[in-house]
């Protein structure tokens, strides 16, 4: 409203009006649900200001933090070709750069822009830039290694099973009860996916809490974030979309677990306005002055986090003015 107000005094009616109407076309590009709010609430954003109110936290990928996947980066930047941090399993490959870049600590498997972990702060442009990256890595890898076949370790007949499993409860079960969506044999994905937002948020530093959490109540959210992977495997599925639900479902409780699994592995709030850790509220720059990866095991079901080096790749002393006092 303030800058508005200002531009008045320097504009002309007719500015004013563009201007305004740019700004619109700006907010329905990236902020619609804000439009739908200031439609619903009869404000005009022009006069009058809107409640602010702070957004539940996104895994948003590099778009915003740290969180991705570990890739092989570039080889002209100096980045570290070794592993400085104990703990880092020996299966993976040392430092910042192993092979193709954008390629995955699995082999052939490449991704770029906000799948890529710690590499923050890549909009649209950069993420143009580096999926271009990407694709030419892909083609050379493909050139390179034109007789490697992947193989699936688990037979197509289990597979099957295994992905139309909520269908096949459905089909069993539906007769059960006269109302399709209430049966003790089986949850909707709906209902799945409404426990596993109220374990994120009220533990695992959501808006609730306003994204405060701790050890006692990181445990917690483990508890029941296997009690809710013993009950996913009741989810049903009464059609295609709820089947599409249900895996969505089953990916989004292992991306909630990941994050959570670092939050606890990380002794410290290193990223304040995202998460605080109310018993570590500090950044601790001796210890912690570094990336937390985590890989994750099928068979056992468990989770493996370590530490792996931060180095600046550009001197950051000549980026920032020293403070006056």
């Amino acid at each position: 409203v303030t800058a508005l107000a200002n531009l008045r005094e320097t504009l002309s009616p007719r500015e004013v009006k563009h201007l305004e109407a740019e700004a619109w076309e700006d907010f329905l590009d990236m902020c619609i649900g804000q439009c739908g709010i200031w439609a619903g609430e009869n404000i005009e954003p022009e006069k009058k200001n809107s409640e602010l109110m702070p957004t539940e936290p996104y895994l948003l990928g590099s778009h915003s933090g740290c969180c991705g996947i570990w890739v092989s980066g570039p080889d002209d930047v100096g980045a570290p070709t070794e592993e400085t941090e104990a703990g880092v399993p020996d299966h993976l490959p040392s430092g910042w750069n192993w092979g193709y870049r954008g390629m995955t600590t699995v082999k052939g498997l490449f991704t770029a822009a906000d799948g890529v972990g710690a590499s923050g702060h890549k909009f649209s442009s950069g993420s143009h830039a580096e999926g271009r990256m990407a694709a030419k890595a892909m083609v050379k890898f493909v050139m390179d290694n034109k007789d490697h076949k992947p193989e699936l370790d688990t037979s197509v007949e289990d597979l099957v099973a295994e992905i139309y499993k909520p269908v096949k409860n459905f089909l069993e079960f539906k007769d059960y009860s006269t109302a399709i969506d209430i049966n003790p044999n089986y949850i909707t994905p709906r209902m799945l996916q409404f426990r596993l937002q109220k374990i994120m948020d009220e533990y695992v530093a959501g808006v609730a809490t306003y994204y405060t959490t701790n050890e006692h109540m990181l445990d917690l959210a483990e508890q029941k974030l296997e009690m809710l992977k013993e009950d996913a495997q009741k989810m049903r599925a009464k059609d295609l979309h709820e089947l599409l639900r249900a895996w969505e479902n089953y990916h989004r409780i292992l991306t909630a677990e990941a994050h959570m699994k670092h939050i606890q592995f990380r002794q410290e709030s290193r990223y304040p306005g995202f998460y605080y850790r109310a018993d570590k509220n500090f950044v601790d720059e001796e210890n912690w002055h570094c990336f937390v990866n985590s890989i994750y095991d099928k068979s056992t079901k468990t989770w493996t986090c370590f530490k792996r080096a931060h180095v600046d790749l550009v001197d950051k002393s000549k980026l920032f003015k020293a403070a006056s006092h």
